[in-house]
């Protein structure tokens, strides 16, 4: 790059901190200052500041320039290249899309029929896969019919059926005050016209007045009395009076817990026994429910039949009275019975 001399007043700034580095002078400051500081620089060397002639590269702009324009040109032929790749790339990227896009699509399709599938009742997947549901659906399809009420049947073992139906049938409580309104026959009607609207549609208040008029919760004392005095009538038998047993108890004591009822039940059962030996065999295996019981006493009947039979054999040998069992026989059914008690 060509040269050229230049006088300290024409030396740009740069210039004059370049020439003041190469003399190791301060190179801050003004112009002005830059300029004194190195005219003093040159009057220290012993030259004529005012005629010194400094040597500077030739124009640094026309390089720059000329670098500009080669930087330039490459840019360009670059820059054509990088957008033809590019503009393939977008292309590659457009197909991919889509492709993913048709991919997605026809899966998405799949999914929904399988879901559809899968969410159909009825259908041989969600039988497969929900059997419980699917039975229950069938279910759901069979409505049951809670029986009519006129006032003369049992209030109580309705109420047990309508409930049943009402479950089975999945009712809400303003669904069961509507069937149960319908429901009424005959005098049981009556009792609507003392109720209101509003009572009418309240299951729990329309339950509540019924039984009031058709409930036995009233007569629990009543039932109680008749428990007391029951005892087994002399043409009744066993299975009969434990069913009379068993339906005062559960009259008399509605509110009992089921197991104190069972041992009420037992012991009414055992007082109330007409044949003392089979009331004292009972006593001795301490059945704890009524159906046991029940069994129990039948047993002892039928071993006391049997004892019957062998002693009219025995009658004229051993002197025993005719129809009826020794000691000894006696002992050995309670003891019988008390064993299989242990068993069980």
């Amino acid at each position: 790059m060509a040269s050229r001399q230049v006088f300290l007043k024409d030396l740009k700034v740069a210039d004059l901190k370049r020439e003041l580095e190469e003399r190791e002078c301060e190179t801050t400051g003004k112009k002005a200052d830059l300029q004194n500081r190195l005219k003093e620089a040159l009057e220290n060397e012993g030259e004529n500041p005012d005629i010194f002639l400094f040597e500077i590269a030739g124009d640094i702009n026309s390089a720059l320039q000329s670098l500009k324009g080669s930087l330039e040109q490459k840019l360009i032929e670059n820059g054509s290249n990088l957008e033809q790749k590019f503009e393939e790339t977008s292309g590659n990227l457009r197909g991919m899309e889509q492709n993913l896009r048709g991919m997605e699509q026809e899966g998405g399709e799949q999914q929904r029929m399988i879901n559809t599938s899968l969410k159909s009742p009825g259908s041989d997947i969600d039988r497969m896969t929900n059997p419980q549901a699917s039975s229950h659906m069938e279910m759901s399809k069979i409505r049951m019919k809670p029986p009519q009420f006129d006032g003369k049947s049992s209030w109580v073992n309705y109420l047990r059926q309508f409930e049943a139906a009402a479950r089975a049938n999945g009712w809400s409580l303003a669904e069961k005050a509507t069937a149960l309104t319908l429901a009424l026959r005959g005098d049981a009607t009556d009792i609507l016209q003392t109720l209101s609207l509003e009572e009418q549609d309240d299951y729990h208040q329309l339950v509540k007045h019924l039984e009031m008029r058709y409930g036995q919760s009233h007569l629990e004392h009543v039932y109680h009395s008749q428990l007391k005095n029951r005892y087994q009538k002399s043409n009744e038998s066993l299975q009969e009076f434990e069913a009379d047993i068993a339906r005062l108890v559960r009259l008399a004591y509605s509110s009992t817990p089921e197991n104190v009822m069972e041992r009420l039940a037992v012991q009414a059962f055992l007082d109330g026994l007409r044949d003392t030996e089979t009331r004292q065999a009972l006593t001795l295996a301490r059945p704890s429910k009524l159906v046991d019981a029940l069994a129990r006493a039948l047993e002892f009947e039928a071993a006391k039949q049997s004892c019957r039979g062998q002693a009219k054999v025995r009658r004229v040998e051993e002197g025993v009275e005719e129809g009826t069992c020794n000691e000894a026989e006696i002992r050995r059914v309670v003891e019988g019975m008390l064993e299989k008690r242990q068993i069980r």
